[in-house]
C-alpha cells in the first residue's frame, strides 16, 4: 500500500479546496459508478470527475494557461493523482471524524457561509464562488471538511506541550536564528519626475517637514507613514539604486539630488541607527515557545493521518489511472 505523501503543509491546503459537488446519500449500484473505495466506502466517479475538473480550473487560474491535453499530459496525470489522495484523505477525516462521535452542525456551517457573504457582500460572494468554480452545496462541504480536519487535529493534540527546558534548548542550538542584524531607518519621498523631486527638495531646504510632504506628494504606499520604510541593511530587497543610496547616508541625512530607479525619483532620509544584537531568550521565549508547540502538533497530527492511511484499504478502480499510481 502507499504511504501518504503529502506533506504537512499540502494536507491544509488542498484540505481548503476538497469540492466534490454530488449527493452524499446517492446510491452507488454499479462499479461503473466509482473510481475507488476507502474501507468499502466507494469514490464515486462523479466525485472524482467534479474534484479533478476542479483542480484543473484552479491549476488554471494560478498559471495564467490552459490546460492542453496534448502538451500538459504530465501535469494533468499529477492532478489525477492529487485528486485521488484528496478523495481518500477526505473519506479518512470523515469515517475517523463519525468514529469519534464528531459532528459538525448545520448552524456551524451557515455562520461560516454568512460570515462570508458579509466579508464580501452578497454579489461578490456570488462572483467569488463562481470564479473559483464552485456552488454554494460545495461550499458548505468544504466548511463541514475543514471543520472536521480541525477537531480532529484539536482532540489528536489535546495534550501535546512544549517545555521550557525544550525551548531554551533549541533556543541554544539554533542562535543563529536570533540574530537581529539591526540596520538604519529610511524613510524616502517617491516621485514620477526629477523635476517635481527637485520641486520637493527645495520645501525641505525651507524647513518643510519630511514626512508632512511624504503624505502629500510621494506615490509610495509607504506615504501613508509619512515615508517611513523601516530598518533597511545590506540584506534588504530594495532596488539596488536605492539601497546604496540609502546606506551611504548618516543619520538625520537627506539625499541632496534625486536617486533615479526603475519605480521613479526618491528622496532619501536617514533615520536612527539600531545596532545588530543576538535577541536574548526571555525576548525570544513566548514567541518561540508558540512556533515549536505549533510544530509539535503539526507533526504529531500528520503522523496520526499517516498511519489511519496506512491502516485503511484503500482501492484504487480507475481507468485512466496514471502509471506513476499503479502499484
Amino acid at each position: 500500500m502507499k504511504k501518504l505523501t503529502v506533506c504537512l503543509l499540502s494536507i491544509v491546503l488542498l484540505l481548503a479546496f476538497i469540492v466534490t459537488g454530488c449527493d452524499k446519500n446517492k446510491e452507488v449500484d454499479k462499479d461503473l459508478d466509482k473510481v475507488g473505495e476507502v474501507n468499502g466506502e466507494p469514490i464515486t466517479k462523479a466525485e472524482y470527475e467534479s474534484h479533478l475538473s476542479f483542480l484543473e480550473y484552479y491549476y488554471e487560474i494560478q498559471t495564467g494557461t490552459k490546460l492542453d491535453e496534448n502538451k500538459d499530459q504530465a501535469v494533468i496525470n499529477d492532478l489525477k493523482t492529487q485528486t485521488f489522495d484528496d478523495l481518500v484523505l477526505k473519506k479518512i477525516l470523515f469515517q475517523q471524524a463519525e468514529k469519534d462521535n464528531i459532528k459538525i452542525t448545520e448552524k456551524e456551517i451557515e455562520e461560516e457561509v454568512d460570515r462570508a457573504k458579509a466579508t464580501h457582500g452578497e454579489e461578490s460572494y456570488k462572483k467569488l464562488l463562481e470564479d473559483m468554480g464552485m456552488n454554494e452545496e460545495q461550499l458548505r462541504e468544504q466548511i463541514e471538511t475543514e471543520k472536521i480536519y480541525s477537531a480532529l487535529e484539536k482532540k489528536v493534540t489535546a495534550d501535546i506541550t512544549v517545555s521550557k527546558e525544550e525551548t531554551e534548548k533549541y533556543y541554544q542550538e539554533n542562535k543563529d536564528l536570533f540574530l537581529d542584524k539591526g540596520g538604519m531607518q529610511i524613510s524616502h519621498i517617491l516621485v514620477d519626475t526629477e523635476e517635481k523631486a527637485k520641486e520637493i527638495l527645495a520645501k525641505i531646504d525651507q524647513g518643510d517637514d519630511f514626512a508632512n510632504l511624504a503624505k502629500e506628494f510621494s506615490t509610495c504606499p509607504s506615504s501613508a507613514q509619512g515615508g517611513d520604510l523601516g530598518l533597511i541593511n545590506e540584506d534588504s530587497n530594495f532596488v539596488i539604486e536605492f539601497q546604496d543610496a540609502a546606506l551611504k547616508l548618516k543619520p538625520g541625512e537627506i539625499t541632496r539630488e534625486p536617486v533615479k530607479s526603475e519605480f521613479g525619483y526618491h528622496i532619501i532620509k536617514a533615520g536612527t541607527v539600531k545596532e545588530a544584537r543576538t535577541i536574548p531568550f526571555t525576548e525570544a521565549e513566548k514567541e518561540l515557545n508558540t512556533q515549536l508547540l505549533g510544530n509539535k502538533k503539526a507533526e504529531a497530527f500528520y503522523n496520526y493521518l499517516q498511519d489511519l492511511h496506512e491502516k485503511a484499504e484503500i482501492v484504487d478502480l480507475r481507468e485512466d489511472k496514471p502509471d506513476s499510481d499503479k502499484e
